[in-house]
């Protein structure tokens, strides 16, 4: 219905990813300020313990029991100077671990021992570039353990031991389906990363060949992320080097690029929780920052995080244990960057110099593997995945609250609405006929320059006024009139495009698809989530003032709404919200979080990823509060986007098509 650019009246494709852009840098600024502020350690301390504090529990908390880490030896290779031990842990009972422990062969007391946490590399702890620093810091005298991350290695979450294959892709991949499932508990898939390195550090504690007063860890890209984690909750590491993975927010924000699930934190952007303070978290201990110069994690803020670091180990008198080394090249632990990272671990935990390493021979995939099958999925009956840990804290956190105002209020402070009530200023741009019946094309302003569009179609009868939100909004007006048509049967209906849908879809930012991992919503979504609401929570509340408009437009109308696919759940919030809504139509909406939460395979959706909202009620806990009123449901969905075999919802008739 509408042409490029609102018919010309406004340039809409960029306004959403800069409103992002807006809001995070006013809280850029406040971090800044803050930062600036602090002149004493005891005021830098303060806020680090505050910092780390509000980290552990935006990931869901790292209150689990140590359980027997049930720690087993699978196989050892042996070479000139070292051995390594294929070793299986369990980090949480049925969360199998596989990791390389590479052991010095004349260890004449305790040596120290470095934590190696693997980047994205599908192979993990057995890819050549991981190789290359474990042999290396093995040859001078260091104990290392390398760890296979969740989907990655020997631990992919979605491998089928009949199929002998995994169904969803390796790494990142994995990382953000089952993310979503961990954000809607109200956890992160981060907690899973960090408590089996915590493990980790517990199975190098046992070893009688390590001094456990001499531990250090490194790691980059996603190992860079678990290094910086481990910083700021690992109080026994002693040495950090965090490679290719340190910059800064408001920097990669500039570049439109997504984080990996793991690393949008709830809250981060709102928090104050920046790169930085991953670094800062380990003060006053020795950090070596590595860096490459032309990494996607851009190298302008790398520099800012260094420059604030150096700020706090000046207040420590510790300026020369922190060092930024930046070398030559793309995102990898490449040569140079290995040479320096040992250096300075030989240097802080042994008192010496590096030994050099020449012609450093990697072993092949097979030969460092610590299972038979090659996946612990396979290996053992009683191995659990990600999705069946995550289940469990769902089903041990979850806080069930009962009663219609109680669950507005709860979904009110979960969803963290705007608080900006300009006025809307609504325009009508062109009016006709359409199909027969009557309309006009209007937009209008919900936020500062946040413009949201709608076609007004005026039908037949009463003062009934129905709201109806599609997933491709006034797109589609064509493709669903036979749906606007019956609502048009009994009053008027506004198709309504609240921001970054239909007329308003804002443009690419990135090279993914828009919908896709990693595309524009998703990026901007979680950009959100760091500011702590959603890009649902901005569309429930456009959708709230879209209802201030029919007013204006129609003092005497009643209000309907209607929502399809995705926007039905826009739709079913909105009307637990505004209680001045008699009748509500939902059609594909998902039927149940906890059954996608439980389900291991299901149809992956960004949109769908609100933090913690499955913790405290369901699907049907909502439709349960507006089943006094007039409900419509049609074609409830699972999660695998079939028509759910159900009867009824919160007390709503189902109705199959």
């Amino acid at each position: 219905m509408f042409r490029p650019f609102l018919d010309g009246y406004y340039d809409v494709e960029n306004q959403l990813p800069e409103y992002v852009k807006r809001k995070a840098f006013e809280y850029f600024k406040r971090e800044e300020e803050e930062k600036s502020s602090i002149k004493s350690i005891e005021e830098f301390e303060k806020r680090r313990n505050r910092i780390r504090e509000y980290f552990i529990d935006a990931i869901g908390g790292l209150d689990i029991e140590k359980t027997d880490l049930k720690a087993k030896i699978t196989g050892t290779v042996e070479r000139e100077n070292y051995i390594i031990n294929k070793i299986v842990y369990q980090s949480i009972p049925g969360s199998y671990v596989t990791a390389n422990l590479y052991l010095p062969k004349e260890i004449e007391e305790k040596a120290p021992a470095v934590l190696f946490a693997c980047g994205h590399w599908e192979w993990a702890k057995t890819a050549p570039e991981y190789q290359r620093i474990c042999i290396e810091l093995v040859n001078n005298g260091f104990v290392v353990l390398a760890v296979d991350p969740i989907g990655q290695g020997e631990r992919m979450q979605y491998y089928d031991k009949f199929l002998k294959r995994t169904l969803v892709r390796w790494g990142t991949m994995e990382h953000s389906y089952a993310g979503l499932q961990c954000t809607l508990t109200g956890a992160g898939i981060a907690r899973y990363f960090t408590w089996d390195l915590i493990r980790a550090i517990d199975l190098l504690e046992s070893l009688p060949e390590v001094d456990n007063e001499r531990m250090g860890i490194t790691g980059n890209s996603g190992g860079g992320t678990q290094t910086s984690y481990m910083m700021l909750v690992e109080p026994r590491l002693k040495v950090a080097v965090p490679c290719t993975y340190i910059t800064s927010r408001e920097e990669y924000m500039k570049t439109g690029q997504a984080h990996d699930n793991e690393q949008n934190i709830f809250k981060a952007i709102s928090m104050g929780l920046n790169y930085d303070d991953f670094v800062t978290g380990f003060a006053p201990k020795p950090v070596m920052i590595g860096a490459v110069d032309s990494d996607f994690f851009c190298i302008e803020g790398t520099l800012r995080s260094y420059e604030r670091t150096k700020a706090i180990y000046k207040l420590y008198g510790k300026e020369e244990d922190i060092k930024l080394y930046v070398t030559k090249g793309t995102h990898s632990y490449n040569d140079e960057l290995r040479e320096e990272a040992v250096e300075w671990f030989v240097k802080y935990l042994k008192g010496e110099k590096r030994s050099k390493s020449s012609d450093i021979k990697v072993e092949e995939d097979e030969t460092l593997r610590c299972t038979i099958s090659g996946q612990v999925l396979a290996e053992f009956d009683d191995a659990k995945n990600i999705t069946e840990l995550n289940y469990d804290y769902f089903k041990k956190y979850h806080k069930e609250i009962s009663g219609k105002e109680n669950i507005r209020e709860k979904l009110l402070e979960i969803l963290n609405l705007p608080q900006d009530k300009r006025p809307l200023y609504p325009r009508t741009i062109e009016s006709g006929s359409f199909n027969g019946f009557p309309y006009k094309k209007v937009f209008m302003f919900t936020e500062t320059d946040i413009t949201t569009a709608g076609v007004y179609f005026s039908g037949e009868g009463s003062n009934l006024c129905t709201l109806l939100l599609l997933d491709n909004g006034t797109e589609d007006v064509l493709k669903e009139f036979d749906l606007i048509r019956s609502f048009l049967s009994r009053g008027d209906v506004f198709v309504y495009d609240p921001r970054g849908i239909g007329s308003v879809k804002c443009r690419d930012i990135n090279l993914h698809e828009f919908y896709e991992y990693y595309g524009t919503e998703y990026k901007l979504n979680f950009d959100l989530i760091m500011l702590g609401t959603s890009m649902t929570a901005l569309r429930v509340f456009d959708i709230l003032r879209a209802f201030e408009y029919v007013k204006e437009v129609n003092p005497k109308a009643t209000f309907s709404i209607a929502g399809k696919g995705v926007s039905s759940i826009y739709a079913l919030f909105a009307s637990v919200i505004d209680e001045s809504v008699k009748e509500i139509y939902l059609e594909d909406i998902l039927y149940s979080y906890e059954e996608l939460i439980s389900s291991r395979y299901y149809r992956y959706d960004s949109r769908l990823e609100i933090y913690g909202i499955a913790r405290y009620f369901d699907i049907k806990d909502l439709i349960s509060c507006i089943s006094d009123r007039n409900v419509v449901l049609v074609n409830p969905r699972d999660s695998r986007g079939e028509i759910a075999n159900i009867e009824e919802l919160g007390g709503v008739k189902a109705y199959r098509y």
